[in-house]
């Protein structure tokens, strides 16, 4: 098996799910303060707002919203946790409830979404689903998810 069979993902946490990013699409982990964001006038809802990361205006997007997961008020607390996450050359934040790990996976792990994203709205955003043990960790197709118009 060589390298190309495995990758490394970040585990991260929305509500009691858990969802998975290629390592190489996460810069960094921030925590911010609900006043460290600037909402956007007529901005998408999942669209909190926008920060100041290290010098660049970067949107907080809410997966939750995006993805149609309701279920935790964590939300309202006042510190939130950020992934920050670079595609195509832009900077997007993430807001997450928790960062699990960070592990190997080999693609066998891997189970491909097509028949799932024939009965899911959300499925575009889906690469596969991981199943590891008793856990099922999805893995986000982020440029997909993240294809926002401002």
């Amino acid at each position: 098996m060589g390298d190309s069979d495995t990758m490394k993902i970040v585990v991260f946490r929305l509500g009691s799910n858990e969802y998975g990013l290629k390592v190489d699409e996460v810069r960094e982990v921030l925590k911010l303060h609900k006043s460290d964001i600037t909402p956007l006038p007529n901005a998408p809802s999942y669209v909190v707002g926008v920060t100041n990361i290290r010098g660049e205006i970067t949107p907080i997007i809410d997966l939750k919203g995006k993805l149609g997961v309701y279920e935790n008020p964590e939300n309202e607390k006042d510190e939130k946790l950020v992934m920050v996450i670079e595609i195509n050359q832009q900077t997007f934040g993430i807001l997450v409830d928790g960062v699990n790990d960070v592990m190997q996976i080999s693609q066998e792990q891997i189970t491909p979404v097509s028949t799932i994203k024939k009965a899911t709205a959300g499925g575009d955003y889906i690469d596969g689903i991981i199943k590891l043990d008793n856990r099922l960790i999805i893995l986000l197709n982020i440029s997909s998810l993240l294809d926002v118009e401002f």
